[in-house]
């Protein structure tokens, strides 16, 4: 190693450390610390923001740069370097003075939303939002753009993404989506799910949760699984993946959310141990990330398959649901019904779930929609997408926790994940042979050591683009999650 590489990464180890102490008191913030502790915790992370920001600035960082490009020999090498200029460039174009101002607001934010939530009053959390679109124009302001200005925020999540191509997608999906929603409805079929909502105990099932995600993989010495107000993966190492999951009275709102977080889980458990504090660590972007999660949640984890080998273990957990076996498992958890709850909804309507948000979130930014007025617009979309109104502003507007965290352009990458994370599972059916009688007997090793060979190990060395298409030869396409999804669903429900 010479010496310009050895300055770089040292350098790096410095500002990873600084990020992994942000990651670390992050998760202690939504888990842990008691309420009295959000005020100094904001400043630390601020701080602790700012810290991190001039690193990333900074004329030693950039000079460092500089003197190993002229070392870098290896694909590794120059793909570390090319992953951090990426976010040097985001960094020098994003004033400090937002990237301070966006820490204290959002951390405040979030605590205001948890209590606006439980009271249902979205007017304590409104300025909060709008401050935070505010400091999201600025930033796309800052980091700069030619078409839209959710082009540079959406890029930020998914590197190459724009609002043309996110708006492409969702015209890709949404009338196939609302074509299979009404023949569905009009099927007259109806899985009867009332035995899984009730008041559950809490613990057992994070327990349950718990042990399904060892049985696939996740490995609990580097990891843990808590219960939080929104279920999120947070990962300071491949050594230290932390878990979270809601608690819902529908028994699927914690075994869907953890399932999802696993997923999360295991794709930065697996993430080769020499990326660690380099700047190849972590998954390469936010809509890969999430074709894990959707992938381990929905299309392995509401399988029949899986539920032939994990309903017995739910049983022994929760006798009062011996009388639903596997295959009824699976339709209940697979049941078609639009509902105001996005992580209670299922496979189908959740792709317009996620075009609510983006719509509603481009008619912010572009202030064709005002704060004051998200609860009412909220609601008339949610009538005119899926044919409901939400009851309150607790199950309506103030259900994500996103928008309280600054997170906006965020949203779309959920839906790209599901596309995504369709045409990786068509490349591992193809050459691993259908997995479902592997699933069944509970045996998901092969499974995880593919996506850990063609996804996990990786990190950043690719860009999404490449990965993609290292992987599915093609770039992210609709084909087949819509083909997956009407062959499904079309034998689910019996339909012609």
């Amino acid at each position: 190693m010479s010496e310009a590489t050895d300055r770089l990464q040292n350098l790096f180890a410095d500002l990873a450390s600084l990020q992994k102490a942000q990651s670390i008191l992050s998760w202690d913030r939504q888990v842990m610390m008691p309420v009295g502790g959000a005020a100094a915790r904001t400043e630390v992370l601020s701080r602790l923001a700012r810290l991190s920001h001039e690193i990333l600035t900074g004329d030693e960082l950039t000079t460092a740069i500089s003197l190993a490009k002229l070392d870098a020999e290896s694909e590794e090498k120059a793909a570390a370097i090319r992953a951090l200029e990426r976010d040097v460039q985001i960094a020098s174009r994003t004033p400090v003075e937002l990237v301070i101002q966006k820490s204290k607001v959002s951390n405040d934010a979030y605590e205001v939303w948890k209590s606006a939530k439980s009271e249902n009053n979205f007017l304590v959390l409104q300025p909060y939002v709008r401050e935070l679109f505010d400091i999201a124009r600025s930033m796309a302001e800052s980091l700069g753009y030619t078409d839209h200005v959710y082009d540079p925020l959406v890029d930020l999540y998914e590197e190459g993404a724009s609002y043309q191509s996110v708006k492409a997608m969702f015209s890709s999906i949404q009338q196939p989506v609302i074509d299979l929603v009404r023949r569905i409805k009009d099927s007259g079929q109806n899985f009867d799910d009332t035995l899984l909502v009730r008041e559950w105990d809490r613990d057992k099932l994070r327990q349950f949760a718990q042990a399904t995600a060892e049985r696939i993989g996740f490995d609990f010495n580097r990891g843990r699984l808590d219960i939080s107000a929104n279920a999120f993966c947070s990962s300071s190492s491949c050594h230290d993946v932390r878990l979270t999951t809601r608690a819902s009275n529908h028994l699927k709102g914690i075994l869907s959310s953890s399932l999802h977080e696993m997923g999360h889980g295991l794709y930065e458990q697996n993430i080769a141990e020499r990326f660690d504090s380099t700047p190849l660590a972590g998954g390469v972007s936010l809509a890969v990330h999430e074709s894990q999660s959707r992938l381990w949640e929905n299309i392995i984890g509401r399988s029949e398959a899986f539920w032939q080998f994990f309903a017995p273990l739910l049983h022994r957990s929760f006798p009062e649901l011996n009388s639903i076996d596997g295959r009824q498992m699976s339709r209940l958890l697979s049941r078609v019904e639009p509902t105001d709850i996005r992580v209670g909804s299922d496979e189908l309507t959740y792709n317009l779930h996620i075009l609510i948000r983006f719509e509603l979130e481009v008619e912010l930014l572009t202030r064709s929609l005002e704060i004051s007025d998200l609860p009412e617009a909220w609601n008339q979309k949610y009538e005119s997408y899926l044919g409901i109104r939400p009851k309150s502003d607790a199950t309506g507007c103030l259900q994500d926790v996103h928008w309280s965290r600054g997170s906006i352009g965020y949203f779309p990458t959920y839906s790209m994940g599901n596309l995504i994370g369709a045409q990786i599972w068509k490349s591992l059916e193809q050459q691993l042979g259908p997995p479902d009688q592997m699933i069944s007997r509970g045996e998901f090793a092969s499974i995880l050591n593919w996506l850990k060979d063609n996804v996990y190990v990786w990190g950043r060395v690719f860009s999404p683009t490449e990965l993609v298409q290292r992987i599915t030869g093609q770039p992210m396409a609709p084909d087949a999650w819509l083909q997956y999804a009407q062959s499904k669903y079309t034998g689910l429900y019996g339909l012609s």
